[in-house]
């Protein structure tokens, strides 16, 4: 009976050891998981902005080019004003 025992403490400890070092692993993966989730937002971030930018200086050259045909036409421009008005007018009905 002695021997039982030393055999089940053995168990014990080889079974508290296989537990701390998966608690181990387990925190080494979520701090990973961590990282690569932070590395990815900033990604995204810097991307998203880029966009914007880039979103914004194209709808600034449009409306740049808008005005300058406006100035250069302004007959024509007051024209199709009325005539997509007139136009909305009639599917209105």
């Amino acid at each position: 009976m002695a021997s039982a025992k030393p055999h089940t403490n053995s168990s014990r400890e080889k079974l508290h050891e296989a537990y701390n070092l998966a608690g181990e692993a387990a925190q080494d993966a979520a701090h990973h998981v961590k990282n690569r989730a932070h590395e990815t937002a900033d990604h995204l971030k810097a991307r998203a902005k880029d966009s914007v930018e880039r979103n914004r200086q194209r709808a600034q050259d449009v409306t740049e080019r808008a005005e300058s045909r406006i100035k250069e036409h302004p007959l024509m421009a007051v024209g199709c004003a009325f005539a997509v008005g007139w136009v909305i007018a009639k599917l209105m009905k």
